[in-house]
């Protein structure tokens, strides 16, 4: 998940590498044809061969390789380049089966409940941006959705059978992606949370699909500027405010006028019994925010440790994107405050987080977007080996 640094001169000869190996089956050793190896978030990758085999030509700097195959439980595997030999690996992979060593393939009823779920997941996993809403899910039978709903409090959690094919022809990709986890929480009207991880991969369809490469290229830079790619990439090279970027320190406190986890408890059963859910709305704020007016320098939320460089803040950051409107559709729920830019908040959760020169971060468990860049999704997403 993080690759290269592009550098202003010659590189050597050995700025790249052969990785190349067979795939089998980690019971019977036999050999799997059709496999998927790639490096997540970008566009390098193959298939194995009838016998097995792949090559593929990566850079020093890529440290991650995923490897799967469908009935099969997907592998991401630490990659060390760095010192310029060629790699050959035999990879195992691992059949999924049950206690009784059956083959597991579960299949949802396209319902009208399933079909209320699935617009509520691509809402929230595709995104409904200018740019994200003309982009399709090719399987959605191979998805596995999941609701729980109480008084107050909605979850849907997803996975899927096999990578999720996405297309998108105002981007000119399709994404195959392996999703991991998602998780979509709403809670009352106003605290709605979403997390997802998986590992994408991009196919370019700009050519075989005939599509105008000029619209491709902007609707690429459109949906690049102001992204957390763009941020992370201006945050590697120090030149934020350059690049349109005002970085400022949010504080939040808990608000001592919210309910306590017991008196929360007894509104959600009143709301249970009488259906009156003016009470959720009424609720205050569970935190108050106090927005510094200076703007914050990179050295106050980043640290250079063992050659690494990390993001490390407590609080929020609350980023401004100068140089871009925001989607007319995210304003539609946002407040007007943020209408003329795009304005965004991060978190740090638990332990730092190193960045790439490419835009990449990791471990994204530990890096959040909230507001705009939050509002964005996989429909808006570019590969980290994308240049503007």
């Amino acid at each position: 998940m993080k690759y290269f640094l592009l550098l202003l001169f010659s590189l050597p000869c050995f700025s790249q590498v052969l990785f190349e190996g067979v795939i089998k089956d980690a019971a019977t050793k036999e050999v799997l044809q059709g496999a998927s190896i790639y490096v997540p978030n970008s566009t390098r990758g193959t298939y194995s061969d009838l016998e097995g085999k792949f090559s593929l030509v990566l850079p020093i700097t890529s440290k991650e390789i995923v490897v799967s195959f469908i009935g099969y439980t997907t592998i991401k595997t630490n990659i060390d380049l760095s010192d310029g030999k060629n790699l050959n690996k035999t990879i195992y992979l691992r059949e999924i089966k049950n206690e009784l060593n059956e083959v597991i393939v579960i299949k949802q009823k396209r319902d009208k409940n399933w079909e209320k779920m699935f617009q509520v997941f691509k809402t929230n996993f595709i995104g409904n941006s200018e740019i994200a809403i003309n982009a399709e899910i090719l399987n959605p039978e191979d998805l596995i959705l999941n609701e729980e709903e109480t008084p107050g409090k909605y979850k849907l959690t997803a996975n899927a059978n096999k990578p999720l094919q996405i297309k998108n022809k105002t981007t000119g990709y399709i994404i195959s992606y392996e999703l991991i986890q998602f998780n979509h929480i709403v809670i009352g009207h106003s605290q709605i949370y979403t997390f997802y991880l998986g590992y994408p991969f991009f196919k370019d369809i700009t050519k075989e699909e005939k599509l105008n490469q000029k619209k491709i290229q902007k609707k690429r830079l459109e949906a690049y500027l102001g992204s957390p790619m763009h941020f992370i990439r201006a945050l590697y090279n120090q030149n934020l405010t350059e690049e349109g970027f005002n970085v400022r320190q949010l504080i939040k406190t808990p608000n001592p006028d919210y309910p306590s986890d017991t008196e929360l408890e007894k509104i959600l059963t009143e709301v249970k019994q009488t259906n009156d859910y003016s009470l959720i709305r009424k609720l205050p704020q569970k935190e108050i925010n106090k927005l510094e007016t200076t703007l914050l320098p990179i050295s106050k939320f980043t640290i250079e440790e063992n050659e690494k460089k990390l993001i490390k803040f407590d609080n929020y950051l609350y980023v401004t994107y100068i140089k871009a409107a925001p989607d007319e559709k995210y304003l539609i729920y946002s407040p007007k405050s943020e209408s003329t830019f795009q304005v965004s908040q991060l978190k740090n959760e638990d332990e730092p987080v190193e960045y790439f020169a490419d835009g990449n971060y990791y471990n994204p468990a530990n890096l959040f977007f909230y507001g705009y860049m939050g509002w964005k999704k996989v429909g808006d997403m570019l590969p980290f080996d994308y240049q503007p």
